[in-house]
Parts: C-alpha cells; structure tokens; sequence
C-alpha cells in the first residue's frame, strides 16, 4: 500500500486516537449486488510507536454506536440476530503481532472481540501521514483494512432471496481511517 517517494518520520511514543477526525467502518454485501456501509460513532484507541516504527495497535467500539441510514436497521443490528448490544456492548482489538511491510505498511494481527467471541483477524495499515498537529503535538494518520467471516463471531442471521443470494453476505470489510496525536507527557 505504501506510495509515498519519501519514508514517513513518526516521532515515537504512545498515541490516541482522535475520534473526531477517524472514521472505524465496515461493509458488506447486500443482496449479492450492492455495498451497504455503516460505521461506529464511539470508540477509543491507542498506538504506541518505537524506534522501529508501530509496535502496537489498541482498539475498542461502542456497539451501541452503530450507524446505519435506517433506524430500524439499527435496532436489527443491535439485536441478538446481530451484535447483541445489551449482551456486549463492547468490541475490541489487540494487535498481537506486528510486521513492517516498508516504510509506510505494516502487517497487524491481533485479536477481534465481537459479542464475547475472540477471534484472530489481520489487517493491512498503510501510514498516510505523520507531523505536527495545531496543537503542537505530534500527530499520526493510518489507514486499515481486513476482512472477517461475521459467523466466526456467532452473528450468524442469514436470509435468502429466491434466487439464493444471501441478503447480508458473510464477508465483511473493515475500513479504519485513524488520526492519532501524541499522549502529553510523552
């Protein structure tokens, strides 16, 4: 993923995510012929950056956050058909493993928790940028992505149409797009 000429500089120690300027989603086919996307509104992170470059990634969502165009659809998701908010509330990432691709793409495993599930996932995280933020804190922008089988969660509602497509597919896509700033004191 890395396009950039010139290697990005990341000042090391521990960042946060700013989530008003990130953006966790997913998506998933729908009727086996469109993307439908929806994405999370509360959620936390963190990366801590060494020498070397990124050597951990943390992360969790507020379930109830979800958000999709239709109220109803909310309330489906946040069902036990789905993710079972009342149940989890909560999903989190841990990376476990992290390897440096080239100077701007890094390999992550880690460990996904959807509805009490763990799960190991990878996810491809390309640096897009690294500097100084307004507030004179370093800043960090990486974007991600991977896939997970929604089943090995236990979110396992299916439906058919007639034609035998799956109305929600069982692949879905995550798509992250985090900037992070410095943690004072750091």
């Amino acid at each position: 993923m890395g396009t950039t000429e010139q290697s990005v500089k990341i000042e090391t120690g521990r960042y946060e995510v700013d989530t008003i300027h990130s953006q966790i989603g997913f998506e998933v086919k729908h009727l086996g012929i469109s993307t439908f996307r929806g994405s999370f509104g509360e959620f936390a992170g963190e990366i801590e950056v060494g020498e070397s470059g990124i050597e951990r990634i943390d992360g969790s969502i507020e379930v109830a956050s979800v958000d999709v165009p239709e109220e109803k659809l909310t309330g489906h998701l946040l069902s036990p058909d789905f993710f079972d908010a009342g149940n989890n509330p909560r999903g989190t990432f841990a990376s476990t493993s992290i390897d440096k691709v080239d100077d701007e793409t890094y390999r992550v495993a880690g460990d996904l928790t959807l509805r009490g599930v763990t799960r190991p996932i990878e996810l491809e995280v390309e640096v897009e940028g690294a500097g100084v933020g307004m507030s004179g804190a370093s800043v960090l922008s990486l974007k991600a992505g991977g896939e997970v089988n929604r089943t090995d969660f236990g979110i396992s509602w299916t439906a058919s149409l007639d034609s035998g497509a799956a109305v929600v597919a069982e692949k879905v896509r995550l798509l992250l797009t985090v900037e992070a700033a410095k943690a004072d004191g750091q």
